[in-house]
C-alpha cells in the first residue's frame, strides 16, 4: 500500500531522473556541437595551410582525411541535434512536472528515454552533480554531500562543453595534517 511519504519520495525521485535526465542530454549536446565545430575549425585551417603551401602536402592531407574520418563516423553534427530535442523535450517535462499528474509524467518520461542516444559515461558525474545543485540538494539545506569530486577526466570534458557546475565540492579536512598543527 502506498502511503504519502512514500509517493512523494517517488515523485522526488522521478523528479530527480528527469532533471538529471535534461542536464546530462544538454551536456551530451554541447559536447557534440563542440566537438563538430572543433573539427571542421581543424580543417579549415588544415586547409588554409594548404593553398599557402606553408607546409608539407602529405603530412597535411594525412591529417584531413583523418578527421574527415572521425567527422563521418561520430556524426557529431547529427548527434548533436538529436540531443537537443531531446533535451528540450525533458526541458517541457520538467516545467509541467507539477501540472501534471504523476502517471502522465512517468508515461512521457519512458517515451522520452526511448530516444535517448548514446552516453558519454565521463559526463554522467557532471551531470549528476548540477542536478543536485539544481534541486538544491546540498549540504546546504540538510542533504548529504556528493560522494567525490570530478575526476580529472570529467573535468577536462566540463571544461570543453563550457559549463560550470556550480556545486561545491567540499574536502574533508585531513585529521593527520590539522593534528600537526
Amino acid at each position: 500500500m502506498d502511503t504519502i511519504e512514500t509517493r512523494k519520495q517517488n515523485e522526488q525521485d522521478l523528479k530527480f531522473e528527469v532533471v538529471y535526465s535534461y542536464y546530462f542530454e544538454k551536456f551530451m549536446n554541447k559536447f557534440y556541437s563542440r566537438l563538430d565545430k572543433l573539427i571542421l575549425f581543424i580543417l579549415m585551417v588544415l586547409a588554409i595551410i594548404t593553398v599557402t603551401g606553408t607546409s608539407n602536402v602529405v603530412f597535411i592531407g594525412s591529417v584531413s582525411a583523418i578527421l574527415i574520418f572521425v567527422l563521418i563516423v561520430s556524426q557529431a553534427g547529427a548527434r548533436a541535434q538529436a540531443t537537443k530535442a531531446i533535451y528540450q523535450e525533458y526541458l517541457k517535462l520538467y516545467q509541467n512536472f507539477d501540472n501534471v499528474d504523476i502517471d502522465t509524467i512517468k508515461r512521457r518520461f519512458r517515451a522520452i528515454q526511448e530516444k535517448d542516444n548514446d552516453e558519454i559515461n565521463c559526463l554522467a558525474y557532471p551531470a549528476h552533480a548540477a542536478t543536485v545543485e539544481h534541486l538544491g540538494m546540498t549540504p546546504d539545506y540538510g542533504y548529504k554531500g556528493l560522494p567525490r569530486e570530478l575526476s580529472p577526466l570529467e573535468k577536462l570534458y566540463v571544461l570543453f562543453i563550457g559549463e560550470t557546475i556550480e556545486y561545491e565540492f567540499k574536502k574533508e579536512p585531513n585529521p593527520v595534517i590539522q593534528a600537526k598543527q
